[in-house]
């Protein structure tokens, strides 16, 4: 069974999921976008090209660099403050500037991000295009989008010449299950996409995942505009109700998404903001709402509780209205009791310092290592890409100086019950790998 250069029945079911998403071509994947991503950088850029990556990209995008041999030139996210929900935010100008001083290979960002706001793709598109430069687009958690007009567009219809997405995180594939699509505009790398998408991929895939994938698209063809219109009929009334004294039910605002060159925001997605005069773990609450009510969130950050609504959602929307409200009433409920109270905030300032890298992610891979204690790390040469959970972007990646304020947050957050992925906890300190040689003297 080959997924990259199928026959008979995988063949029509890859060609009827190009015809819905709107795809020249598109591949069934079974290692998650991660693959898909993997496959068109190494694709499209040779070892020793640049390819511009947004900073807070997906870290697999940051693997994949490892594997090609890419060389990444990073894309800063706007410079404005902007909150929590707002990561991904992308300077059109900084991209034009990047674009004319060096030699681009290719153009990856994120859209939407976790929190479900998307990118002005379009206008991204048209930079690109202008420069003849692919545009690739990493939408994993909009995947939904092309099955109702109430959504972000689908970054395929705004230009993106590639785009990866997950069946898992909305529409109700197995994990693991995913898609990457070509648009046709390069479709001169469509055949070495298939070779790399075979050497990446096993030659076994799983026919539970398989026909996962097929199930989803054809429930969401079938039934999605319908489902999804009640849905976000029923979200539009109730969201207002479900904002209490302690908790805010927020749309990102117009200021922030024109700050962040957003578009749009995905109304699946209830964003609920702490609002009350204390400061809170909400870190803690996601956990006590687990393991006492059974409430499973998609995520808690610092000051914000996520949501994601799917499809599944609304075969019973009087039930799922219930459980909003419930989720709502037991969080008031619990942050009146004083649970999840912080006693003594932070009052950290991050002077915001401009990243410097002295090596390649490939290259801080391959290079030799020592174990340091997080605290002992700062001005080294990291030798780790880490992550907090949630969202999961990389606050260092590999090659990367190590600044006191990245080392502040990781333990701010590591106290607060975060998951911090690239650090070893040991005793409970954290210790992260550098690299041995002296780079920055």
């Amino acid at each position: 069974m080959s997924l990259p250069t199928p026959r008979t029945s995988i063949k029509t079911a890859q060609e009827v999921a190009a015809e819905i998403m709107g795809a020249h071509r598109s591949w069934y994947l079974v290692n998650g976008s991660s693959v898909g991503i993997h496959a068109v950088l190494g694709a499209l850029v040779k070892p020793g090209e640049k390819v511009l990556v947004h900073r807070q990209c997906h870290k697999a995008l940051l693997f994949g660099l490892v594997y090609s041999g890419a060389i990444p030139v990073y894309l800063e996210p706007v410079d404005d403050n902007l909150p929590e929900y707002a990561y991904g935010s992308v300077d059109l100008g900084k991209v034009k500037n990047l674009l004319e001083i060096h030699d681009i290979r290719m153009v990856m960002v994120t859209s939407p991000n976790y929190y479900g706001i998307a990118l002005d793709i379009a206008s991204l598109s048209s930079i690109c295009r202008a420069h003849k430069v692919p545009l690739f687009v990493d939408e994993a958690h909009g995947t939904h989008f092309s099955f109702h007009e109430g959504f972000p567009l689908p970054a395929l219809k705004q230009g993106a010449d590639f785009v990866v997405q997950s069946m898992h995180k909305t529409l109700g594939g197995l994990y693991q299950s995913a898609l990457v699509h070509s648009a046709g505009t390069y479709a001169q790398y469509e055949g070495k996409i298939a070779r790399m998408l075979s050497m990446l991929q096993t030659t076994s895939p799983s026919a539970l995942m398989i026909m996962s994938i097929d199930a989803a698209l054809d429930e969401a063809n079938r039934e999605g505009r319908r489902r999804y219109k009640e849905m976000l009929e029923m979200l539009e009334t109730l969201r207002p109700s479900l904002t209490t004294s302690n908790f805010k039910v927020i749309t990102p605002p117009a200021e922030v998404l024109k700050k962040g060159n957003f578009v749009s925001f995905d109304k699946m997605k209830l964003i609920f903001m702490a609002v009350s005069e204390d400061y809170l773990n909400l870190m803690k609450l996601k956990v006590i709402l687990s393991e006492q009510y059974g409430i499973e969130i998609e995520l808690a950050d610092e000051n914000h509780m996520l949501l994601t609504l799917s499809l599944a959602d609304a075969v019973d929307l009087e039930q799922t209205r219930e459980n909003l409200i419930f989720f709502s009433e037991t969080l008031e409920r619990l942050v009146d009791r004083g649970f999840g109270l912080i006693e003594e905030p932070d009052d950290f300032k991050d002077p915001k310092e401009l990243p410097e890298f002295f090596l390649t992610p490939r290259d801080a891979f391959y290079a030799e290592k020592k174990r340091l204690k997080l605290s002992d790390a700062v001005g080294e040469v990291s030798g780790n890409m880490v992550c907090i959970y949630p969202p999961g972007f990389p606050q260092i990646i590999p090659g990367e100086k190590i600044h006191e304020a990245v080392i502040h947050q990781i333990y701010h957050d590591y106290h607060l019950g975060f998951t911090i992925v690239g650090v070893h906890d040991e005793d409970n300190e954290l210790y992260i790998d550098v690299i041995e040689e002296d780079l920055t003297s």
